[in-house]
């Protein structure tokens, strides 16, 4: 033992196709050499309210603030979650207030509201995608959205049984495009072992090496499950982790332990080259014996003896040339 809601889906697809525009001003255009600058802004609000007939009606909205791409959208949900309509629109107002009129498939939905600013906040960026860098800055500014009138199939929505927020987020960012990508990674992953002298018990080893993660487990069959993990710095390929065994299922410490762990290379490294159309990805493998010692604070003693594998992948990416 190596121990759904209508609406939410629904609302998830709106905010999603809502954030395209912005998602697609992000990207870069493959095979450029110079660094690609986004200096852009980009609003958001999200509304619910109560109307007519026990429904509900969600609306996202999103767009530059600039007034050159978005759009707004919108769906009604039955008190019981299911779905009843929806609609979108290219057609809105953002500055000062924001507006918009939806056809929700018959039911015209429309609502106006005034949006004053908060105090923006700037958080710098420093991202890294194998080769490629990203440099700048974003600030998140908080909208306070006051609803000033709003009406649901010609009948107005009382403005108590519910609210709007929204955000700005402003992009600063310079990102390198390099003419080929590389990717680099390392881990390690071993067996999972058996634990001679104790009893049901079975331990492994992952990581990237020198840092080991140990995770020992103690199934005696039922609910009545040890488990004790945690990281361990290997230096020389040795180290001992001292951790709390704990029930898996309620929490509780039963116990502590001292897991002594000893890798030594067990053979020679091999090395795996593919390629094809500009990809080429080279992967290295090295067997390691695993001498793993396990002693807990209740007397209980084991030892396992088994194998490793330190992995290397090394990635790069360039266009196809003809």
């Amino acid at each position: 033992m190596f121990i759904s809601t209508p609406g939410a889906a629904r609302r998830t697809l709106v905010g999603l196709a809502l954030t395209g525009a912005a998602t697609a001003a992000l990207a870069t255009p493959a095979g450029a050499d110079a660094p690609t600058r986004i200096d852009a802004e980009y609003w958001g609000v999200d509304c619910v309210y109560s109307v007519a007939g026990g429904n509900t009606v969600f609306l996202f909205g999103s767009g530059t603030t600039d007034g050159s791409e978005g759009g707004v959208g919108a769906f009604v949900e039955a008190s019981d979650g299911s779905f009843v309509a929806e609609g979108f629109t290219p057609d809105f107002t953002f500055g000062d207030s924001f507006g918009t009129t939806l056809d929700l498939e018959g039911a015209i939905f429309s609502i106006a509201a005034d949006i004053t600013r908060g105090g923006p906040e700037t958080t710098p960026v420093r991202e890294r995608s194998g080769n490629s860098w990203t440099r700048g800055t974003t600030t998140e500014t908080t909208l306070d959205v006051e609803t000033t009138s709003a009406s649901y199939a010609g009948q107005p929505v009382d403005l108590s049984g519910g609210s709007c927020s929204g955000q700005i987020t402003a992009f600063d960012v310079f990102t390198t495009e390099p003419a080929a990508t590389v990717y680099r990674s390392r881990d390690f992953d071993s067996e999972i072992c058996d634990v001679e002298g104790l009893p049901d018990a079975q331990v492994r080893i992952t990581g990237i090496l020198p840092n080991a993660y140990v995770e020992l487990v103690l199934d005696h069959g039922g609910e009545n499950v040890e488990k004790a993990a945690g990281e361990v710095t290997l230096r020389g390929g040795h180290g001992t982790l001292i951790t709390e065994v704990y029930d898996v299922f309620t929490g509780d410490q039963r116990t502590s332990a001292a897991i002594s762990v000893a890798l030594e290379r067990a053979g020679r490294m091999t090395q795996l080259v593919e390629g094809e159309d500009g990809f080429v990805e080279r992967t290295t493998h090295t067997p390691y014996r695993e001498e793993i010692t396990v002693s807990l604070a209740d007397g209980r003693e084991g030892t396992a003896s088994c194998f490793g594998v330190a992995s290397t992948s090394h990635v790069k990416i360039a266009p196809h040339q003809d």
